[in-house]
């Protein structure tokens, strides 16, 4: 294959969406694993040691407009960003942290696939791949009109003719070369983007057409983004779900299915196998990896997701006011509205099933689900308590049950509920266990009567260091998770016998989790990983 300019294609074009053949071409996995495997190891081991600095165009320049899918890999980010979270990988093995160092991982991974397969071995890295690879690469999934997407991963190069080159060596050595499963490629700008010989041409014309990287959804999707990190994702929710029933979707079903029935609900819940799940099918997604001085976060914000009936205003944040001492805690701000609307997508959905259970639940006494919404409230939060702990050395005094439930609502209507709650167990003892407080809009209800009076007088966990790195802007989310693992690791890290894992796992100080969705259908969310000081 003889190498065009930049910019131009080295393959006959064909119609844009011919339907081709499944991918199912062990050879063209096993290359792409072998790059993706190279550029991941050693993108982070690279990040992970140097000042970081890059430019130029990205592997979205190189793919269709139409992609609804992307996954990108950089190990060169953006200008300025130092990676000092060296500290999270200390507990690794000498030797890898050595490679890491100093090494070419990438080189690595091409060794570890030759003696995975023998054919690797008569490729040579640092003559047939190290010359032309670039740093950046992406894999895209493009819906094509046909049963099957096509798929593309866009590789950076440096030198096109050599990228032919060992392209070609890559070809031979697997016998990829041939049917339509054939592992195939073009080249587009600074990049080489492999596929199937059934699908080059198409994908060569939709990219002719417009690429992924002139969408102005994807451009103002990233742009909202920021800095892309070392791994980045964007996702078209809509075109990707109607891909739920295709072969390959049920195959990769089928597949869950064997290994374990519960990997396939989630994957059905994901890919859309429900009408409820079709309809949700809507808006996009944008996320990255960053490393930082003192964490790990991935960072994302949410496009053209239904926030109809989610009114804003201020809620309690009652996360906000805990202990500082609080160990773990969820909150939720307007769960009452989102059980509104997760109520009424159900009801329509599922209208027989529903209407069963407002009738059950009437014959209880209940209405749903005005009930249920007043328990939620308008700002709820669980709260756990460093008492919990205590746990260990004796399970019956209820003064170490430091857990906590609080909500802003109707105080009084609350607490009648639980206590008709409490009649229909039978167990009477279950009431005098539930300790209650209502304290100016908020009930509060908890085991431990310590616990339940200090989270009810207050604290200040929102002006907590520790807080504030796990959970950044918490004072806007709608969602919050926090765990602070400095206070729990006496309970487990005793118990790990490795001393460099038990070192590694001593840096981890806290995770946190926020989310927010505005009456847009525009929204955020970050989760952090935080090291100690």
């Amino acid at each position: 294959m003889t190498a065009p300019p930049a910019g131009t294609f080295d393959r006959p074009q064909s119609h844009a969406y011919a339907e081709p053949t499944p991918p199912r071409s062990r050879s063209f996995l096993l290359i792409a694993l072998a790059v993706l495997a190279a550029l991941v190891i050693g993108g982070g081991a690279w990040a992970a040691t140097r000042m970081l600095g890059g430019g130029g165009d990205q592997p979205s320049s190189a793919l269709p407009a139409e992609t609804a899918a992307y996954v990108s890999l950089d190990i060169n980010p953006s200008v300025g960003e130092k990676i000092a979270a060296v500290r999270f990988f200390q507990g690794l093995d000498e030797d890898v942290l050595e490679t890491l160092r100093d090494g070419d991982i990438r080189e690595k991974a091409f060794d570890w696939m030759a003696e995975e397969d023998e054919a690797f071995a008569a490729i040579d890295y640092r003559e047939d791949i190290e010359p032309w690879l670039g740093d950046r690469m992406a894999l895209g999934i493009v819906p094509n009109g046909g049963e099957e997407p096509y798929f593309g991963i866009a590789l950076q190069v440096k030198d096109e003719e050599g990228a032919d080159a060992g392209l070609t060596k890559l070809q031979e050595a697997t016998n990829a070369s041939e049917g339509e499963d054939g592992l195939d490629w073009y080249f587009h700008g600074d990049y080489a983007v492999l596929t199937t010989t059934a699908a080059v041409g198409g994908m060569q014309d939709l990219v002719e057409a417009g690429t992924l990287a002139d969408k102005e959804t994807f451009r103002s999707d990233m742009d909202a983004l920021g800095d892309q990190g070392v791994l980045s994702g964007w996702v078209d929710v809509e075109p990707l779900a109607a891909l739920a029933d295709s072969p390959l979707a049920q195959q990769s079903m089928d597949d869950a299915a064997s290994l374990s029935p519960s990997a396939y609900g989630l994957l059905g819940s994901l890919t859309g196998q429900s009408d409820l799940a079709q309809d949700a099918a809507t808006g996009r997604y944008a996320a990255a990896l960053r490393f930082a001085e003192g964490n790990i976060e991935v960072h994302g914000v949410t496009r053209g997701i239904d926030a109809a009936g989610i009114e804003g205003g201020d809620s309690g944040h009652l996360v906000l006011d805990l202990p500082e001492d609080t160990v773990a805690a969820i909150s939720q701000e307007h769960g009452d509205q989102l059980l509104a609307r997760a109520y009424a997508a159900f009801k329509e959905q599922l209208p027989t099933e529903m209407a069963d259970a407002e009738a059950q639940a009437a014959e209880a006494g209940f209405t749903l689900p005005d009930d249920i919404q007043t328990l939620l409230g308008s700002s709820l939060v669980l709260s756990v308590g460093p008492g919990i702990l205590d746990l260990q050395d004796d399970l019956e005094d209820f003064d170490n049950w430091a857990i906590a439930y609080r909500t802003e609502t109707d105080t009084a209507k609350a607490e009648d509920l639980l206590m008709r709650a409490f009649e229909l167990t039978g167990e009477p003892e279950a009431e005098r266990i539930a300790l209650r407080r209502s304290d100016d809009g908020v009930f509060t209800v908890g085991v431990s009567r310590p616990y339940v009076d200090a989270v009810a007088e207050g604290g200040a966990l929102g002006n907590h260091t520790t807080f504030q790195d796990a959970v950044p802007n918490a004072e806007d989310a709608d969602s919050v998770f926090y765990l602070n693992i400095n206070a729990i690791e006496d309970l487990y890290l005793a118990e790990v016998a490795d001393a460099q894992a038990r070192e590694s796992l001593e840096q981890l100080a806290a995770v946190g989790f926020s989310a927010t969705l505005g009456d847009d259908g525009n929204g955020t969310f970050t989760l952090r990983f935080v090291a100690d000081e």
